[in-house]
């Protein structure tokens, strides 16, 4: 029997990342009760990681070999998460965000500054907290990690070329875009330069395409999240990757890890038809007894007309804001489902699946 060919998959997800670095603990506290765990023996257990987003910054504390404690911090200190995600004051901030923060919509803009994390990143991010990881290219980083062998993918969308850019540890990949060009060409960048592009989400967040060049080139890139691509759950890049490189599918194992999506409520659902149908009529909306239907009848209340402004304007920034999200949301359930079926080549139950593909998605209240 050939030897496992092990993959784990970090989906994006933002500040939700930290429920990768809860599950991994809960794991290797369990495998491994009476010691400390750091991040280069958690990597040396996979011969794949891929991650997208915030799933990439949990790669790269890892790669850091930092504890899971130390991981954490990187989410849920508040000092080192507001350095990361820097607020832009209001001359930073694009106009038209601007004036819709003035009618007192603020879910729509670009928050958060570009070259502030990037700058964040390369301070914070350090190999046993001394030696920056910004210092190391990606295909140097496996033999500091400890397993040579070990494949690092990070996922990302070129704004100019508008099509997902994958930055890798292996030159040899057989699924490099350029070898399937017939062009010999390899982008060489840092894990944190890729991160830093990865964790780029644009419109609702940050202000700027991540910008760097890889080594020894005079190319540069203009990098956004690549949820933009679909690929905000990247397991079906990881499984094509593997595919490519002549690794049988009966040899591997997934470890999927997600950051959970929201449950969505009744309630929700009313009080989105209760925003449309005061933009669209300009009046206050009355309920049925039951709350299932709008009583037209009792309807009549007509707003101000600063108040028909602003109901307006808040419900097309909430239809805006819903599609700007939309892309991380969805490919999560979609992809995931198209990776197991691919994997086991259809869909036909099997226990001994369950072990082979195991997928993490928990829902949040």
């Amino acid at each position: 029997m050939k030897e496992k060919y092990k993959i784990l998959s970090l989906d994006g997800g933002g500040g939700w990342a930290i429920l990768q670095v809860l599950t991994l603990k809960d794991i290797f506290q369990k495998k491994y009760p009476n010691k400390e765990i750091k991040g280069h023996e958690v990597l040396s257990h996979f011969d794949l990681v891929i991650a997208n987003s915030g799933g990439s910054m949990v790669l790269a504390a890892l790669a850091c070999n930092w504890t899971f404690d130390e991981i954490i911090k990187l989410f849920d200190d508040k000092a080192i998460r507001e350095r990361i995600f820097k607020k832009l004051n209001f001359r930073q901030r694009y106009f038209p965000a601007n004036v819709m923060r003035l009618f007192g919509v603020k879910s729509v803009g670009t928050r958060y500054s570009t070259t502030a994390k990037k700058n964040a990143l390369e301070d914070i991010l350090r190999i046993d907290n001394k030696k920056k990881l910004n210092d190391v290219t990606l295909p140097k980083l496996p033999k500091i990690i400890g397993k040579e062998s070990l494949e690092i993918v990070v996922t990302t969308f070129n704004i100019i070329n508008k099509r997902a850019k994958l930055f890798r540890s292996n030159k040899h990949s057989k699924a490099r875009a350029e070898v399937v060009a017939g062009v010999d060409h390899f982008d060489e960048v840092s894990l944190v330069e890729a991160i830093h592009g990865s964790s780029n989400a644009p419109v609702n967040y940050f202000d700027f395409p991540a910008i760097f060049s890889p080594e020894g080139s005079r190319r540069r890139f203009y990098l956004w999240d690549v949820a933009l691509a679909g690929f905000n759950t990247p397991i079906m890049a990881g499984l094509t990757e593997a595919y490519i490189n002549n690794v049988s599918r009966e040899n591997i194992p997934i470890l999927s890890l997600g950051t959970g999506g929201k449950l969505i409520f009744e309630e929700d659902s009313d009080n989105f038809r209760n925003q449309y149908h005061t933009s669209l009529l300009g009046k206050k909306v009355v309920r049925t007894k039951n709350s299932k239907k709008i009583d037209f009848k009792k309807t009549t209340k007509k707003l101000g007309l600063f108040f028909r402004i602003f109901k307006g304007t808040s419900f097309y920034s909430s239809i805006l804001s819903n599609m700007t999200q939309s892309i991380l949301f969805e490919p999560q359930k979609a992809t995931s489902f198209t990776a197991y079926t691919h994997l086991f080549n259809g869909f036909t139950y099997n226990s001994s699946n369950n072990k082979r593909f195991i997928r993490l998605y928990p829902l949040r209240l």
